[in-house]
């Protein structure tokens, strides 16, 4: 089961379009911009912060290949537009929170816009909006106030947010597909500087990422209708992500990491968690056993070419041979049994009829997965507690999922890794509700 992360206490608004193209300007660069018939729609980005995140991640990750293919990635751009929006890079990468009506933007250090340190305001914006005719998108003072006005149908925002963000939620409005590549990166690149930090000991603290809160650009609000809520008001999706990120990071009750086998990030149960999915878990098993394999029928190949090299002359030094042989081959089992690694966990057997579930912890937690498939195929009842309702909705009505994974100590006896395993089960059983249990 698949541990997520949700900031539930935490809300902002943001836009997205249903439909996007990549267009390109007359420079050559490729844009990601709303189709002029796609609608939009206002969500709230923490109300999906672990798959945004996840889906950013694996967009940074493809990048980073060294043979990753383009039209994956652009793929990857168009899909990730449609699900969350632009990152509204206009706004977070200047240091000036009210960009329209001024006549100079003044860039943030580390941007991924330009290297420059200030632009006039009017070229700036023409860098957003490359395929807007004239009258399309401008500003006018009405009463003393600036306003935008767009020739199209999208929201509005007044208030304390930006004036700038009626820019970014219009069609007109339009991103560069390196920029927003360049972001997916660097969220990447600073997860895997994370982990390698994690598996080495630190003398002094490391930052990892530096400056992204701006104060005076971010603010926010706590409204209460049944429960207290942050309402943030943030300048961009960018500075939305890397908040969610950064409290991903920081919260002990998630561990983001990434996955041994497939280096997917995912949010592991615990620090022994390796694998994302049950799936990778039986693959890196099944590449173990290959591997085991492929080196027994190496040794048996070269003893039996051993074997034929010999002459009669030799024929008295066989018997020797072969002792030392077998004697090799026991040292070698002796030690792959002392390295092997015991491990065991929590499952969970659910009846998906009634939603009951019986959670146990056990020692080999592969051996009982495959007894409950073959109790399955049988028909025959894997445990006494469930066995009334085995009869009465049949074998198909159970499903097993492994809960959590835990590797024995190499210091930990047998009795001490079952009172562990127990713990774990008890904190599972207390998680849900006595009449949903066996």
């Amino acid at each position: 089961m698949k541990k997520k992360f949700y900031l539930n206490n935490f809300k902002t608004q943001w836009i997205k379009y249903d439909d996007y193209q990549i267009n390109i300007d007359n420079n050559g660069n490729e844009y990601i911009v709303p189709n002029k018939d796609s609608n939009y729609t206002i969500y709230n980005p923490f109300e999906v912060s672990d798959k945004l995140l996840f889906d950013l991640i694996d967009l940074g990750d493809e990048a980073l290949k060294k043979d990753s293919d383009k039209n994956i990635i652009k793929k990857k751009i168009l899909l990730f537009a449609r699900n969350y929006g632009l990152l509204g890079l206009i706004s977070s990468s200047v240091y000036n929170r009210n960009i329209i009506g001024e006549e100079k933007v003044l860039f943030t250090e580390n941007n991924i816009i330009t290297k420059e340190k200030l632009m006039d305001t009017s070229e700036y914006m023409s860098l957003f909006t490359p395929f807007a005719l004239e009258g399309d998108i401008y500003t006018r003072t009405f009463d003393d106030h600036l306003t935008v006005f767009k020739a199209e149908d999208s929201p509005k925002f007044y208030g304390k947010r930006p004036l700038i963000l009626d820019v970014v939620f219009s069609k007109f409005y339009a991103e560069q597909l390196n920029w927003i590549i360049e972001f997916a990166k660097n969220i990447s690149i600073h997860l895997n500087q994370l982990i390698i930090y994690k598996n080495i000991s630190l003398t002094e603290p490391v930052t990892i990422m530096a400056g992204k809160f701006k104060a005076e650009k971010i603010g926010f609000t706590i409204s209460m209708f049944d429960k207290p809520e942050i309402n943030w008001e943030f300048d961009s999706l960018e500075s939305t992500i890397e908040t969610i990120y950064a409290f991903a990071l920081t919260d002990e009750s998630f561990i983001l990491t990434r996955c041994e086998y497939c280096k997917k990030a995912f949010v592991a149960k615990s620090e022994r968690e390796k694998y994302c999915s049950p799936s990778c878990r039986n693959c890196i098993n099944v590449i173990k056993s290959r591997n085991k394999k492929k080196l027994i029928k190496d040794l048996n190949e070269n003893e039996t070419a051993e074997k034929n090299k010999l002459t009669k002359n030799d024929i008295g030094e066989v018997k020797g041979v072969k002792n030392m042989k077998i004697d090799e081959k026991k040292k070698e089992a002796i030690y792959e049994y002392k390295e092997r690694k015991t491990t065991g966990g929590v499952y969970k057997i659910t009846n998906i009829v009634n939603d009951k579930s019986l959670i146990r912890c056990e020692i080999d937690l592969k051996s009982m997965e495959n007894r409950f498939n073959f109790s399955v195929s049988t028909g025959s009842c894997v445990n006494i507690k469930i066995q009334k309702d085995w009869k009465e909705f049949g074998a198909k009505a159970f499903k097993f999922e492994i809960l959590e994974e835990i590797e024995m100590e190499n210091d930990m006896s047998i009795i001490d890794f079952k009172k562990e395993l127990k713990t774990f089960e008890e904190k599972y059983i207390s998680e849900i509700n006595k009449e949903n249990l066996y």
